[in-house]
């Protein structure tokens, strides 16, 4: 993959994105829930980290019942988190110190204690048609029921009954969700004011979130087919085939206008801002690229990757679907792991965290970082009865495990006292993570020997290098344990090679695999980062013989060539 011209990149493409769960980071007020307060106050650790970009997940006034996904006010701070007050020095503070902020925005839906919906439901204007209501049709009984067999991405239908208005509205996640009509426009203008609300706090970015279900088919009557490629029971989400309930043409007009918002806080002081959509298929990503100019997510390091299994050639062939698939002068993002997803020590098991921490800072693209991940923080057990996830609730206790994401959720593990540190209160919302007093923060940082997190730190300040930011990338040597590429510099000809083992299998490059490669084109080098579990005979400045390296499965190391 060629070099791009230094000076064309935005901050953006050079930053290292960070996801913090507000609920779960740091507590200020020992109530036992993360808020705006306790992240300032951690703000150094990103500095240190060589992490610039902090991207939050809602805080926004909400009841709570999705965890801040259900909107009642897209213009404020819910109590829980603190105050505008509070995210205006967040920002400030943020900025003095070289960060930046992206937000979550939740634009496809509200709660229904959202004023708009309440409206709504009474039909006074301008809101009567801010939601999609339809009146429903009437079975072979004479009982009225919803106008399609729409299932919910929480189970079940997604119509629910509105009895004061006497119709249906459509809400794809809970009931408590109701979505909104993008057919409306008064309701676009809203929401676009809503964006500029943010953006007038100074904020630099926008995560949208679930941008697949902003808009569905306008024809309600129509049905969606059975997905007879899924093994799944009747009335769960994955029983359909939403093909008249995600990504409509519409949606990507709606997407360009929010870009267009956007640019007109570019046009005004010249300082270039982002977004980056929330999607799941290859297809879409493209479009998304052509259609909208935002930048979409790439999952496929979670949920492909999840699908097919482990290896040194299915790493590489992800990633090199995310290159191959890139349209003219699009950018490759990358992620590991999200709020909606396990963690990687729990799909992978924990002697792999830093090889796909190493994977994630190496490639060229912009990385995201799910909060703790850099710790290789592990997923929690939690039972039916202490359950906080609608997704895992509402499947039942026979399978609410298969779908809750409450385990990557846990509190922050700062330190080895009570609560790891996360909050003086006697309880926190979720269980802190049993291995909190060996893994946290303060004690892979004081520790003498090698740790996870000074491996984070070495390679976020080590991909600042030009050959990391935007040199080229070339594939070097590639089987069932190994993946390998070179990063490279031309300007400078500073060159490194990464080694990483996803297999089962330990690795020996005694065959001459490196040392011989065409691509690497050397046969020793400088070790300029490891992986914690690496044999202690090779150290951080040695120079080594290619052919002398050895790696265990999970193993990883950066080579100066």
């Amino acid at each position: 993959m060629q070099a791009s011209i230094p000076d064309s990149l935005d901050w953006w493409q050079k930053t290292i994105i960070y996801q913090i769960y507000p609920r779960s980071f740091q507590d200020s007020t020992g109530n036992g829930v993360g808020d705006l307060p306790g992240i300032i106050s951690r703000l150094d650790y990103f500095v240190d980290l060589g992490v610039e970009t902090l991207w939050l997940s809602p805080f926004y006034p909400s009841p709570q019942l999705d965890f801040g996904y259900d909107i009642s006010d897209f213009c404020n701070v819910d109590a829980l988190f603190g105050n505008l007050a509070d995210f205006d020095k967040l920002v400030e503070e943020a900025h003095t110190k070289g960060l930046k902020i992206v937000v979550d925005f939740v634009g496809g839906h509200s709660s229904i204690f959202h004023h708009w919906f309440q409206r709504s439901v009474k039909r006074e204007d301008p809101y009567t048609d801010y939601y999609v209501w339809h009146d429903g049709k009437v079975d072979d009984s004479g009982n009225r029921i919803p106008p399609n067999n729409w299932i919910s991405v929480f189970k079940g239908s997604s119509w629910a009954w509105n009895n004061e208005r006497q119709q249906y509205y459509y809400r794809p996640f809970i009931p408590q969700q109701p979505k909104l009509n993008y057919r409306c426009p008064q309701l676009v203008e809203e929401i676009k004011n809503s964006l500029r609300f943010w953006f007038d706090r100074g904020v630099d970015g926008m995560r949208l979130d679930a941008i697949n279900e902003m808009v569905e088919t306008a024809d309600k009557s129509l049905d969606e087919p059975r997905d007879m490629s899924a093994n799944c029971p009747e009335g769960e989400y994955e029983y359909l085939d939403h093909i008249h309930t995600t990504m409509q043409p519409e949606t990507f007009d709606v997407i360009r206008q929010w870009v267009d918002v956007m640019d007109e806080y570019v046009l005004k002081d010249g300082k270039p801002r982002f977004m980056i959509g929330e999607t799941f298929w290859e297809g879409t990503k493209r479009n998304l690229y052509r259609a909208s100019g935002i930048v979409p997510t790439n999952y496929d390091l979670i949920d492909t990757l999840g699908s097919i299994g482990l290896s040194g050639e299915k790493i590489k062939d992800i990633v090199d679907l995310e290159y191959r698939n890139l349209p003219t002068n699009a950018w490759p993002t990358f992620t590991i792991g999200n709020h909606d997803r396990h963690r990687i020590s729990y799909r992978f098991g924990p002697a792999y965290c830093d090889a796909f921490n190493m994977l994630l800072l190496t490639l060229k693209g912009t990385p995201t970082t799910y909060y703790g991940e850099e710790i290789g923080m592990q997923d929690i057990q939690v039972s039916y009865e202490d359950t906080q996830d609608p997704f895992g609730k509402n499947v039942g206790p026979d399978r609410y495990q298969i779908f809750s994401r409450d385990p990557a959720r846990s509190p922050m593990q700062w330190d080895s006292s009570s609560n790891a540190g996360f909050s003086l209160g006697n309880r926190t919302w979720l269980p802190v993570h049993p291995d909190y007093a060996r893994r946290n923060v303060n004690t892979l940082t004081t520790c003498e020997e090698k740790s996870s997190l000074k491996l984070y730190r070495m390679l976020a300040h080590l991909r600042k290098n030009p050959a990391f930011t935007y040199g080229s990338l070339e594939y070097a040597f590639t089987n069932k344990e190994i993946f390998s590429f070179v990063r490279e510099d031309k300007s400078t000809a500073a060159r490194y090679l990464v080694v990483m083992n996803f297999g089962t299998e330990s690795y020996s490059a005694d065959d001459g695999s490196l040392s011989g490669n065409p691509i690497v084109k050397a046969t020793h080098g400088v070790v300029k980062a490891i992986g914690c579990n690496v044999v202690n005979t090779i150290a951080i400045g040695q120079r080594i013989p290619l052919d002398d390296i050895s790696l265990k499965p999970g193993d990883c190391l950066i080579v100066e060539l």
